[in-house]
This record gives structure tokens, sequence and C-alpha cells, in this order.
């Protein structure tokens, strides 16, 4: 981490990089996502499903190859187990998973909040849901992009679930980076791990049935 702390005149109104700091290395809302996984990535087991994910996805967050993976997308491809719109409750059987992941996706649900019920739905009793949604970032169509859901607009998205706990990252410095698409690699431990409730970057939650 920081290999370069001169971001230039941020008095620009062009990103200093378009594509989220993928050209100067890892995108802040990546690190934040990874420290959430590591977090509560335990808690993960059993017959899991990733909603929105890539068969790379599996090795990214280290689950165990004892458990059953399957992801949900909208188009079929690559590694793809089951093409359906999270907005569909018949895309799955109700009580069917115990591990639910959502991570970058409910930002592109026009209906994030019928999302979250249906994944309730889905869940077995005692089933834990593992969602995550910058608040941070630039646009990004894909296929579209409508919401940034806030911590409380999370809390309230999954009042149906029995228990939740939040875990919100961002600073005033790692807001500006993610803008602006500065890199990880350019700032320090204590700048990226600095918290300030005013600022998140990133909300993450699980959530029990």
């Amino acid at each position: 981490v920081s290999q370069s702390r001169y971001w230039g005149d941020l008095k620009k109104t062009a990103p200093i990089c378009q594509a989220f700091g993928l050209t100067r290395g890892t995108p802040v809302d990546r690190y934040y996502l990874s420290q959430f996984i590591h977090e509560v990535g335990s808690q993960v087991y059993g017959n899991i499903l990733e909603i929105g994910g890539t068969p790379e996805d599996k090795d990214f967050c280290e689950f165990s190859s004892h458990c059953s993976y399957r992801i949900l997308n909208l188009e079929p491809g690559p590694g793809v187990d089951i093409c359906g719109d999270v907005h569909d409750a018949s895309v799955l059987d109700p009580n069917s998973i115990d591990s639910i992941l959502i991570f970058n996706v409910l930002e592109h649900c026009y209906a994030p909040w019928k999302a979250i019920e249906n994944i309730h739905t889905w869940l077995k009793p005692g089933g834990k849901c593992f969602a995550m949604v910058p608040n941070a970032i630039r646009l990004h169509a894909t296929p579209m992009d409508y919401w940034r859901p806030l911590p409380d607009a999370f809390k309230w998205m999954f009042q149906c679930f029995s228990e939740y706990q939040l875990f919100i990252y961002g600073n005033p410095i790692t807001v500006i980076a993610s803008y602006h698409g500065i890199a990880v690699e350019e700032l320090t431990v204590s700048e990226l791990n600095a918290f300030h409730p005013d600022y998140p970057v990133a909300t993450c939650i699980v959530a029990r049935k």
C-alpha cells in the first residue's frame, strides 16, 4: 500500500482514473469488500448462492472447497449455474439456500427491496445473506445503475430478517479516492482504515433469516 502519495491537483472536472482506479491498482471499494469477507467469511457455509457473481469470486472469497457454490446471473455465461432475475421469486425454491452473497449488485436492481424479500424467501430458516453496496462510486450502468443505498436504507430493506449487523467503511479521504479512481496502493493503511460515519464508501450487512 502507498506506492505514490501525490494525487495531483484535485480541482479538476475529470476523474484521475475513469475505471475505478483499475489502471492504477486496486479500487477502494474492493479493499473494503475484502475486509468485510475477512470479518464474516467464517459464517458462510453449506449451500452457497452468489447473485451476480463470476467464477473468480469463489477464489477471491476463499470459501471452503466443501461448500456447494452456485452463481445466479441475468445472462448465461461461463460459470453461471442459474440464469434468472433476482426480482423473480420463482427462480429458486423457497427455504432452499444456506448462504446468499450479493456484492455490488443491489445498486443495479430497480427494486432492491424486492430482491431482498426474495432472498429472504429463498434462504432456509437461520440462513444468512451477505450483502455489499457502494455508497461513493461513479455511475456504472451494467446494465443499469439505479441506487446508492445508505446505511439507514440498508437497515430498512433488511427489516424482514430476524437480525442483522451492519459493517460501514470509509472516511473523507477514501470518498475522494473512490470518486477519482485513486487506487488502494496510493493510500496508507491508516488512511484506508480510518472511519467517519458521515462519509461511507461501502455499506455491508450480514442478515439472518
